[in-house]
C-alpha cells in the first residue's frame, strides 16, 4: 500500500504552529475521503482537518502536541482501487 503523509496546513497567514485539540480518529481505523481526522487549534480559531482520500490511519501525533507548520501529523495507507 502507498503512505500518504499529511502535514500541518498553515491555516492562517501569520500561523506559525498549531496544537493537536482533538482526534476524530484511532491508529489503525479506516477513513473515507472527507471524513474528519483531527482538530487543530491556531492563534485566534480551531479548524477540522478532513481526510483528502480513503485508507487506514497512523497517528504520528498526541492531543496538546504544539507542531510547525509543514510537519506530519498522520499517515494514510491508502486502500487499494480495484480494476
Amino acid at each position: 500500500m502507498a503512505k500518504v503523509k499529511l502535514k500541518l496546513p498553515k491555516l492562517a497567514v501569520s500561523m506559525q504552529s498549531g496544537t493537536i485539540a482533538a482526534w476524530h480518529v484511532n491508529d489503525g481505523e479506516s477513513v473515507s475521503e472527507g471524513q474528519k481526522l483531527y482538530d487543530v487549534e491556531g492563534d485566534k480559531t480551531t479548524f477540522e482537518v478532513e481526510s483528502p482520500i480513503a485508507g487506514v490511519v497512523t497517528r504520528l501525533r498526541m492531543v496538546g502536541d504544539e507542531i510547525p507548520v509543514g510537519t506530519e501529523v498522520i499517515e494514510i495507507d491508502m486502500l487499494p482501487t480495484s480494476a
